[in-house]
């Protein structure tokens, strides 16, 4: 009907409107705390755009969520000040009816959802995992933050720079003491970086700079002047292998019996059925008294994701501490919300039905 095609296309308007919006507003608070790790030297300046898409993708779902309840919510809040739901009512259409259109395009919105958190961010959580080793066992140049002295892992050189530049790697007005096979070298330079040769191999490049060699207390000091000095850099061992419940694939996470488990489980599934619950529920809430042409339904609506949210969090929270059964925790907060969502229709129904419409 021409009613269902034009909601739809307006929730796929709005809808990918606000997930451009709230991804873009993810990314630009993302990158300044990776570039924040990387100032301080947490990070590896050339894993910024790795990490920052494997967090993009771990807050998806919740984005795709919010994106998905608002974009149920406006177009139908649009319709309600335009007074056309009005006219929809006196031409027979109930409030129940708009479910179908509204199920129409959440349910495979709420599949992509559940895709992402039950395959795609568990993956994406383990290369993650995967490649920060990989930096830490390629090079000791991520331990290397602007202002402070930094010590390799063998403890053979200290290194010290002005300035980093978290984009191209470049670093500023270099220091470096190294320790080889009892001789003390020290290396000023103007600027620096790292690169990787194509056998794997990574070396400290330093420009336009000296290299002081001798023994303390002597003065048989070498001064060699250079415009390129390059310094291998030797693998990094790391033991052991970072392991969590988030990176569990699926048929681990159902094979294990322990409470951490069971709460992943909760919320990788939670996610997505919340998502459909609340697109459900903005039907409802997305009254607006079109004399008044104000809407308390907005605020109501932001109160209940964020009471939605809260709950799923405690129910996980309970099942991870074994003070809630599983299966309790994954129905407690959902039965809540379904009960809100019969009450919201049961009052908006009953308020425009003929025997409770106001006159």
């Amino acid at each position: 009907m021409l009613y269902r095609r034009a909601l739809t296309r307006e929730m796929a308007l709005t809808t990918g409107a606000v997930l451009t919006v709230l991804v873009a507003i993810a990314l630009v608070v993302l990158f300044i705390r990776l570039l924040g790790d990387v100032a301080r030297g947490e990070l590896a300046n050339e894993a910024v755009f790795s990490f920052l898409g494997f967090s993009l993708l771990f807050f998806l779902p919740v984005l795709m969520t919010i994106a998905l309840f608002a974009g149920v919510l406006l177009p139908l809040s649009r319709m309600w000040r335009d007074s056309e739901m009005v006219i929809w009512f006196n031409a027979g259409l109930s409030l129940t009816q708009w479910m179908r259109p509204v199920l129409a395009f959440a349910v495979p919105f709420s599949l992509v959802i559940l895709l992402i958190t039950l395959v795609l961010n568990p993956w994406a959580q383990t290369k993650k995992i995967e490649y920060r080793q990989d930096l830490r066992s390629r090079s000791e140049s991520s331990l290397i933050a602007p202002g402070m002295f930094a010590e390799s892992t063998a403890g053979q050189r200290v290194y010290y720079v002005e300035s980093l530049n978290p984009l191209t790697g470049i670093v500023r007005n270099v220091f470096m003491q190294s320790r080889i096979d009892g001789q003390l070298g020290l290396v000023v330079a103007r600027e620096g970086n790292h690169t990787e040769m194509p056998d794997g191999s990574r070396y400290l490049v330093f420009k336009d700079g000296r290299r002081y060699e001798g023994t303390p207390g002597k003065l048989d000091y070498r001064i060699v002047q250079f415009e390129r000095y390059w310094m291998r850099l030797d693998p990094v061992p790391v033991t052991g292998k970072e392991t969590g419940i988030r990176q569990a694939p699926l048929n681990e996470l159902l094979a294990d019996k322990t409470p951490p488990a069971r709460a992943e489980l909760l919320w990788r599934v939670g996610v997505p059925v919340s998502a459909l619950i609340l697109a459900v529920m903005a039907i409802p809430l997305s009254f607006v008294n079109t004399r008044a042409r104000r809407s308390y339904g907005l605020m109501t609506a932001l109160l209940l994701y964020f009471v939605y949210n809260n709950l799923l969090s405690l129910t996980q929270a309970w099942v991870a501490q074994d003070k809630l059964n599983p299966w309790g925790g994954m129905v407690a907060s959902h039965l809540v919300m379904l009960v809100a969502v019969v009450i919201l229709f049961w009052l908006r129904t009953r308020q425009f039905s003929p025997r409770g419409r106001r006159a």
